[in-house]
């Protein structure tokens, strides 16, 4: 008979609300479903707490990370009346010492089965595939959604889904895994014209390859890489904050990131920026109609349109979490984990899904990694 423990049945409850929730909003079923208040899926994640009952010891890094967050997240809640930095900080520390495999399985067979069966709808033309014409060096090209608000919501589920069950058959299948990756590549650019994504994916299978064919030896090069959010964090806000018409190297480089810079560095002008977040922000971006957007001014970097969303405080947190637990990771040994890790900081300083479990569940994994070994406990309930 199967048995399953219990603390994995809460996460895997806890995740197939919410990653299935959020993966599904960003559909065009999203306006058949019924919106769901955050403060019922902040209810719902509190239902994790119950796993602390069989984990034995909290690391301080831990500890101090749980006051500086849970704090953080009621005072960009007094400030701005959101709730959604609480309800992410809850899953990220209510994970804690969670199975890693369980969640990353979790999250590819809930959020995988949407992005499967909505792109089959779209395709059967049961919900719409919104199609865009865009201008490009090489001539027009039609980006299609698949059934999702936006061609690059699509090709961004299908990057974090790839890298998931990637590392999930991390030890084998690697033939497998490197044909899908070179194919979802291929797909993504030809038929979404989402450039970052398929390079992702791209960058993804090599990594597969690298550390399947080295078996995760260690190379001083590694040594960088938990640094990689605080270092494409602060690029990302430096270019942005300076950005000038007047400079040839500032006019290329929004010009590369496809005017990510000018949209970022208006938006400082229009909102300003606070410690814990800015009130009134309305980014209008293109998503959910083909109809033309006039007053567009969506801001994509996660880095960036976190600022305005949770403030200065709450983001410098999360990049110091995430260096100081890919330090952990990296002590730890788990590189091609990190290297994940740090092709996601990459991918995030245009896309907008860093703190997004519909995508980037990895985000939630940071602490189900780092409790030590001699921590962990054997004596964890089953269900049979």
């Amino acid at each position: 008979m199967l048995k399953i423990k219990f603390e994995n049945l809460l996460v895997i409850l806890v995740l197939t609300l919410i990653v299935g929730y959020d993966t599904l909003m960003t559909t065009m079923l999203n306006r058949t479903i019924p919106n769901i208040p955050v403060i019922l899926l902040i209810c719902f994640s509190l239902l994790l707490c119950f796993r602390f009952l069989y984990i034995k010891k909290f690391t301080f890094f831990y500890i101090l990370t749980s006051i500086l967050l849970l704090a953080t997240s009621s005072v960009v809640f007094m400030s701005t009346g959101g709730t959604n930095f609480l309800l992410y900080s809850l899953l990220i520390l209510l994970l804690y010492d969670a199975d890693i495999d369980v969640i990353l399985k979790t999250y590819v067979i809930v959020s995988g089965a949407i992005v499967l069966g909505v792109f089959v709808l779209s395709i059967l033309g049961v919900i719409p595939n919104l199609q865009f014409a865009q201008v490009r060096s090489a001539g027009l090209v039609i980006r299609n959604s698949f059934g999702f608000i936006y061609p690059t919501d699509f090709a961004s589920h299908c990057f974090y889904l790839f890298i998931a069950w990637g590392y999930i058959l991390r030890k084998r299948l690697i033939v497998l895994r490197t044909l899908v990756g070179l194919s979802l590549s291929f797909f993504i650019i030809k038929f979404c014209d989402a450039r970052l994504n398929a390079l992702s994916v791209l960058l993804a299978t090599v990594i597969f390859i690298l550390m399947y064919v080295t078996k995760e030896r260690k190379f001083k090069i590694y040594g960088i890489l938990p640094y990689s959010a605080a270092i494409f964090s602060f690029i990302m806000f430096y270019l942005t904050y300076f950005f000038t018409w007047s400079s040839p190297l500032f006019v290329s480089l929004n010009n590369l990131f496809s005017m990510r810079l000018f949209l970022g560095k208006n938006a400082i002008d229009t909102y300003d920026i606070h410690l814990f977040g800015t009130t009134g922000v309305k980014f209008i971006g293109y998503g959910g109609t083909t109809e033309s957007v006039y007053s567009y001014n969506y801001v994509d970097s996660s880095y960036i349109q976190m600022l305005f969303y949770y403030g200065v405080v709450p983001v410098v947190l999360l990049v110091l979490i995430y260096v100081i637990a890919s330090k952990r990771i990296y002590k730890q040994g788990m590189f091609l984990f990190l290297a994940l890790l740090s092709l996601i900081t990459v991918n995030c300083t245009i896309e907008a899904f860093w703190v997004r479990p519909g995508y980037n569940i990895f985000m939630f994994t940071l602490f189900a990694s780092l409790l030590p070994n001699q921590y962990k406990t054997k004596d964890r309930i089953e269900l049979s």
